[in-house]
């Protein structure tokens, strides 16, 4: 078996299976450093033109993350007890988390919309083609989040490199509304005692304060 095998199925089983041993809740580890990137880019930006940030390179992914850690542990029953076999299973075989979360959670129209954008812009970011497509530097299917001006971007058809685009304080503030949001329905969804609820509520938005510093 190679390594790369090995390791996933290593991956699969800690989801899948209850064994000896102690886990926490991870979920918690990743969203403290993306709210210490959020800091540091709320500084970035206010040094620069107000938005321009490279910790949104860095913040977007760790985001997906700490989302991944709080499916598995609201559905291995961290929070409750109630431990939702199937939720683990799926999420040891989907491509990805959003398509767990679309499938298994009910999510509004707009939210879904904007949880696939996010999807496609953690993607861009963990596997960059940095190369032009189009001559303002925008990828095409991602002209939607140019035109609600969440990109970091001078407006002319000559515009900075795509990655430099990506480097937006806004974008990052979108991206953590966005996972707010999901995170309301997912603590919605599942049987949680309220003190634990509104704990984890006040540490997915603790972003908003930190904006009110912009």
């Amino acid at each position: 078996m190679t390594l790369s095998k090995q390791a996933r199925k290593s991956r699969h089983s800690r989801v899948l299976e209850e064994r000896s041993g102690t886990w926490g809740s991870s979920s918690q580890d990743f969203l403290h450093l993306a709210n210490l990137l959020f800091e540091k880019s709320v500084a970035h930006a206010k040094q620069t033109d107000g938005n321009c940030s490279v910790y949104v390179l860095a913040g977007i992914p760790i985001l997906f993350s700490a989302l991944r850690c709080l499916l598995i542990e609201l559905n291995a029953g961290m929070y409750s007890g109630l431990r939702n076999k199937n939720g683990l299973a799926e999420l040891t075989v989907a491509s990805n988390d959003i398509e767990i979360i679309l499938r298994r959670y009910s999510i509004p129209a707009d939210l879904k919309e904007r949880l696939i954008f996010l999807l496609e812009i953690r993607n861009e970011i963990i596997h960059p083609a940095h190369r032009p497509e189009e001559k303002n530097g925008t990828p095409a299917y991602l002209l939607p989040l140019r035109h609600a001006g969440l990109l970091q971007s001078t407006g002319s058809d000559a515009d900075y490199i795509w990655i430099s685009q990506l480097q937006s304080h806004k974008l990052l503030t979108w991206a953590f509304a966005t996972v707010r949001e999901t995170v309301e329905i997912l603590l919605s969804t599942h049987t949680i005692a309220s003190f634990m609820a509104n704990g984890l509520r006040k540490s997915y938005s603790r972003y908003e304060d930190i904006n009110r510093d912009l």
